[in-house]
């Protein structure tokens, strides 16, 4: 199935990890209705992170280090108008809307410059982290993984969020308190995405919600 890409919005959800972006992305595409989702998570056998973040941070923090071609291409996809074939197998028809669960907002030029409408989560650290944690201890295996992020946090990884919350600050079209209930968050992106809304066809033609089946 090929739809209009000049009427296709495309989402973008930003925040630290733990910020909510994965919920909003959800629960948005719900609420829209005429919309599909795309989370970057899921290319994960695909995307490429950089080796040291703590040299990527100190050589700069160049998001173009990481390199995420399967996610670009089906963002591109759907943007245009195009089925994919989602890295869970799963076959995502175009919609109105995609919303894409895009941590490196435009920051990241390849998959940013697809990006129409950015939204920043913007979650304190303390309260991300505390959610983090309590996710992760969900799962036994990963206690000691949680127990290294906490020991090294103050040091290490808290400066790489902060610089990581100023500079999607800085691109972001909308900024939403990530405190908020999830309710309230999506709604208030709603309200941006319907005074944002592409102007109709003349012709009277909607595209149609998108759809997943096997590919």
């Amino acid at each position: 199935m090929t739809l209009d890409g000049d009427r296709i919005m495309v989402i973008g959800i930003t925040s630290v990890s733990g910020g909510g972006k994965t919920a909003v992305t959800r629960r948005l595409v719900e609420a829209l209705g005429d919309a599909v989702a795309i989370h970057f998570d899921d290319y994960d056998d695909t995307n490429v992170h950089p080796a040291d973040i703590q040299r990527w941070f100190a050589d700069g923090a160049d998001y173009n280090a990481y390199e995420t071609p399967v996610f670009n291409r089906h963002l591109q996809a759907l943007k245009a108008g195009d089925s994919i074939c989602y890295p869970t197998g799963a076959l995502v028809e175009p919609a109105g809307y995609v919303v894409a669960d895009a941590p490196l907002g435009r920051a990241h030029a390849a998959s940013g410059s697809l990006i129409g409408l950015l939204i920043f989560i913007d979650t304190p650290l303390d309260v991300a982290m505390a959610r983090r944690v309590l996710r992760d201890m969900d799962v036994a295996a990963r206690w000691e993984q949680v127990k290294a992020q906490l020991a090294g946090y103050e040091a290490e990884a808290r400066p790489v969020y902060e610089h990581f919350q100023a500079r999607m600050r800085a691109d972001s079209d909308l900024i939403v308190d990530g405190t908020l209930g999830l309710d309230l968050v999506v709604e208030r992106i709603r309200a941006e995405v319907e005074a944002r809304r592409p102007e109709p066809d003349p012709t009277g033609a909607r595209p149609r919600p998108g759809r997943t089946r096997g590919c």
